[in-house]
């Protein structure tokens, strides 16, 4: 079991997580953890979300004529990365942001995409 106590997150793979705060538990440390009140979340790994996917999502939420306004007032950077990414991870603070400044829940935006799976 892998858990990280900073980020109250676990994942059963016995595969180790090479991030950060990330630690193997045995099943008596778990169980510990547990009982003394630790409630984690399941970590679920970034994956990708294609862009053809995440604008067809926000057209679908009626906010396309928004969401082109916003890209416009993106500083240069972040501009050359939205026009020149085919996909976005998950986590991408600045899709995550422009979900939120959208007014869009980036949990359903950027869900796992069908065709990147």
């Amino acid at each position: 079991m892998q858990i990280n106590q900073t980020t109250n997150q676990y994942s059963p793979s016995s595969q180790p997580i090479n991030l950060p705060g990330w630690e193997t538990v045995t099943n008596e440390e778990w169980n510990a953890l547990i009982a003394s009140g630790w409630a984690p979340t399941l970590y679920v790994p970034p994956y990708r979300v294609s862009k053809d996917t995440i604008v067809s999502r926000v057209n679908d939420a009626g906010k396309l004529t928004e969401l082109m306004l916003l890209i416009g007032t993106l500083p240069a950077e972040q501009n050359f990365l939205w026009v020149n990414y085919a996909w976005f991870w998950s986590d991408n603070a600045t899709i995550n942001a422009m979900c939120a400044q959208l007014g869009l829940d980036p949990v359903v935006i950027l869900a796992p995409d069908p065709y990147l799976a």
